[in-house]
């Protein structure tokens, strides 16, 4: 039991799903090993485990109780196996063809057909009545015994040592004695009597009715909680235990009279059933024993447990009603009543040997009529029809849908404020019952999806979340036998997306894929990648390629999976970055500063597409993508981080969009975005060792040689690297604008070479005029950088003029101020600049 509650009942019921969900309708209705009998069985370890650590009665009704809740559950998932085995039996025989009366009709030919066998007949051929048996039988279970009286031998012991006494004393001392103490309690029962001390005076079993005469206080009180463990025996389909606990406790002749609800079967009068057994059993007179019992139940003299024994046994609906006070010993009470009553009638209709009419058929004789004091016309069945029991009369309405009937029984339940029935009756899982019995879960589930938002808020996130596993549960039980009356797909959905959402919440990360995989494909990759999203971005490489392989093996599209959780980050967060500030007034960010929340998830986002080769080239699409949104808003660091993130693995398809041609030149613009950056590395190794500078007076002569070498080599490479990026038509693709996605993009572009072209020239300035004080050749550099601007093959002065920002008059001040600087180096003031002033006076 520990090892069965020490894992989540999420995992268990999801357990049991994974297990089944391949297999044949059969093996899901498997009377033994059932889907729904694993469901419930889950529930039954619960509901003990509840009750052991709760310490409150497992039967007890308490509406806050978790072992309720769980016992209810077990219950339903019970009758969910039973009623739908036997429907989609029943619909698999109309579809073969196979046609249950003609079946029936058959076997009435044979006119010595014993009732046993025609009873059997009766439920082949009514559907209705045999889901009434079902339903019977599965509430004589819910409502075995709980508390069975202990076996005692001797039969009144008590009053038979009082009439002993009183005979040999020959004296009424005895009874005078006994009139000071009562003889037994409570004057609803059968054994007491109005005049209180007038025992018995006889010991046959209806002294006490007959005399109206009282046991003694022990023998009365026993003789009670006996014939209650015979009812609740009864009631619980245990007849043999009945039988067995009469002669147990010496009452013999109990259990002759229980043995007359036995049907009557006797080998070799039925020809198509098995003659395993040779000993006939069963009462021949069962329809005259009925009508003595319910003879009986009438009398109320008679202890209510024991009318209420009989009463079960002939269907008398009010005396077994009488002691019934939960909302299922009730709807046992009514269901019993109107099967027994159904079946009597069918029989009595089949005018075999049995049946009321058939004296003169089987030529009785006038003195064979008569049966002991009760004669044949007495024995009219009564009906059952439920507007006439809710009344407690008893009157048949064979045109009445039986349906029509157990839907004004739920009713009348839901109305019954005694022992609060009416609040037992509005337990979920009993409005569950109520729908699974009339066959109305499409609408329940209907109403369900529609109370799902109102729910999360009005009730218990235990209750919440119990609800939605079971009804995405039962959703997915009918989706795999292939039933027939479901509800609306989007219905389904929608409760299966809360209890996905309910696995998400709880942190049951294994389980969501198994339970997105049972939506419709799109709402299926939706709902996965929603909890595919809600994952910290940091997570472990290992843990996500795990939480994506999991959408793989219940058989989820991967690669639509991955595309669609970064597609839902990116529309959540990509529109509060959107930027149309003013090119010059966007602020750069340093390479070496921190990236934000919001860009780390647009970065980590990119994982996911990382992991299966199928979504390698759109992780490169999507690198393109960000790395403009970043850049077209300053966030150099950002951009650095995702572009250098990038595994080589997804690099290498790199090869594979240029091999296909790459219409779109994603390709083309990658590659342009990491020869940015180097560059963009190269300048930032120059500041990095500018700023490591020796001071003028640093003693170490040596230390500030090695560093202008260093410096030197630095300096020569970021030219190099920077220039061409300058040279290189950097980001300018001639894309073909056939949609708005593709104009966009190349709007981007043309604002990020805007942004950084003039920013790499002002860095490469910056660089060469302030390392000239170490390195002076790196002075004519600067000078003739401006000719590289002006230059009509690469025209980058245009993106400096371009529009209304005009940052040329700014890089012509820098050059201007080094023109100044290099005339203290050489006396000749045109020796370096004559030829770049005319080249940038043109471009001007």
């Amino acid at each position: 039991m520990v090892d069965e509650v020490s894992t989540s009942s999420f995992s268990q019921f999801a357990q049991a799903l994974s297990q089944s969900r391949d297999q044949p309708v059969s093996s899901l209705l498997d009377p033994a090993n059932g889907l729904a009998l694993l469901f419930a069985e889950t529930c039954e370890a619960r509901a003990t485990n509840a009750f052991e650590e709760g310490g409150t009665d497992l039967y007890e009704e308490d509406e806050g109780d978790d072992a309720l809740a769980w016992r209810l559950e077990e219950q339903t998932w019970r009758l969910i196996h039973q009623l739908h085995a036997e429907r989609v039996q029943r619909l698999n025989e109309q579809r073969a063809g196979i046609d249950g009366d003609a079946l029936a009709s058959s076997s009435r030919s044979n006119p010595y057909r014993t009732p046993f066998a025609a009873v059997q007949d009766i439920l082949e051929a009514d559907a209705a009545l045999a889901e009434l048996k079902i339903v019977r039988d599965w509430l004589s279970n819910n409502l075995a015994y709980i508390h069975p009286v202990e076996v005692r031998k001797g039969y009144w012991p008590f009053t038979k040592n009082k009439l002993r006494n009183e005979r040999r004393s020959g004296s009424a001392g005895s009874t005078q004695a006994s009139k000071g103490r009562p003889s037994t309690f409570g004057s609803r029962s059968g054994f007491a009597s109005t005049a209180m001390g007038k025992g018995v005076k006889s010991l046959d079993p209806d002294a006490t009715t007959r005399e109206g005469s009282t046991l003694e206080l022990e023998d009365a009180a026993y003789e009670k909680a006996l014939n209650k463990t015979l009812f609740e025996y009864t009631r619980g389909g245990q007849l043999d235990n009945a039988i067995d606990l009469a002669r147990q406790t010496d009452r013999t002749w109990r259990a002759a009279s229980l043995r007359g609800a036995t049907l009557y079967w006797r080998s070799g009068l039925d020809n198509d059933m098995d003659d395993e057994l040779t000993t006939p059993m069963g009462n021949r007179n069962r329809a005259l024993w009925k009508a003595v019992c319910r003879s009986l139940c009438a009398k109320s003299s008679v202890d209510e447990y024991e009318r209420a024994l009989y009463g079960a046994l002939s269907g008398d609906l009010k005396s077994v009603l009488n002691v019934s006070t939960t909302w299922d010993a009730q709807l046992w009470a009514y269901a019993n009543a109107r099967l027994e009553s159904a079946i009597d009638h069918k029989l009595n209709k089949l005018d075999n040997w049995w049946s009321q009419d058939a004296a003169d058929r089987f030529g009785l004789s006038s003195t064979s009529k008569e049966l002991g004091s009760v004669q044949l016309q007495e024995l009219r069945i009564p009906g059952s029809n439920v507007g006439k029991m809710l009344e407690s009369k008893m009157a048949l309405d064979e045109d009445a849908p039986l349906a029509v009937e157990l839907r004004d029984v739920f009713i009348k339940l839901g109305q019954t404020e005694q022992n609060n029935v009416h609040v037992q009756a509005n337990h979920p899982f009993r409005i569950v019952q109520r729908a699974i019995i009339l066959s109305e879960l499409p609408a329940l589930l209907t109403h369900i999806e529609s109370l799902l938002p109102s729910m999360r808020v009005t009730v218990s996130p235990q209750q919440y979340a119990r609800l939605t596993r079971f009804f995405a549960h039962l959703i997915l039980f009918l989706r795999l036998i292939k039933w027939d009356n479901m509800p609306n797909d989007i219905v389904c959905n929608s409760i299966l997306k809360a209890y996905v959402d309910v696995l998400e919440n709880v942190g049951e990360a294994d389980l969501v894929a198994l339970y997105a995989s049972s939506l419709e494909r799109e709402s299926a990759t939706e709902s996965y990648a929603h909890y595919l999203k809600l994952m910290e971005p940091r997570e472990r490489m290992e843990a996500k390629e795990a939480a994506l392989r999991r959408a793989q093996e219940n058989d989820l599209d991967v690669a639509a999976v991955a595309s669609t959780v970064v597609a839902m980050i990116l529309d959540e967060i990509i529109p509060s970055m959107a930027s149309n500030a003013p090119i010059p007034k966007i602020p750069l960010v340093e390479l070496s500063v921190g990236i934000t929340p919001s860009e780390e998830r647009l970065i980590r986002a990119i994982d996911w597409l990382c992991i299966d080769e199928s979504t390698h080239i759109t992780a490169i699409i999507t690198v393109n993508q960000l790395l403009r949104l970043f850049l077209n808003n300053g966030r150099l660091n950002a951009a650095r981080t995702l572009l250098f993130d990038v595994p080589s693995d997804v690099i290498e398809k790199i090869g594979l969009l240029e091999e296909a041609g790459d219409g779109d030149l994603q390709a083309t613009e990658f590659v342009h975005w990491r020869s940015f950056f180097d560059a963009l590395d190269h300048h930032l190794r120059f500041v990095e060792l500018w700023n490591r500078r020796p001071a003028e007076n640093a003693p170490s002569r040596l230390d500030r040689l090695n560093w202008t070498k260093a410096l030197n080599g630095v300096v020569e490479d970021a030219q190099i690297v920077i220039r061409q990026v300058l040279e290189m038509d950097w980001i300018k693709l001639s894309l073909p604008v056939l949609d708005t996605q593709t104009a966009l993009r190349l709007e981007e572009l043309t604002r990020i070479r805007r942004i950084y072209i003039p920013e790499l020239v002002f860095r490469l300035h910056s660089m060469l005029y302030e390392s000239s004080s170490v390195l002076p050749q790196t002075l004519a550099s600067v000078i003739q950088l401006p000719n590289l601007v002006a230059d009509e093959n690469h025209k980058l002065y245009l993106d400096f003029i371009a529009g209304d920002d005009n940052r040329l008059p700014e890089y012509l001040e820098l050059v201007r101020i080094a023109e100044m600087s290099s005339l203290g180096q050489n006396p000749d003031p045109f020796y370096l600049s004559a030829n770049t002033q005319s080249a940038i006076g043109q471009s001007v």
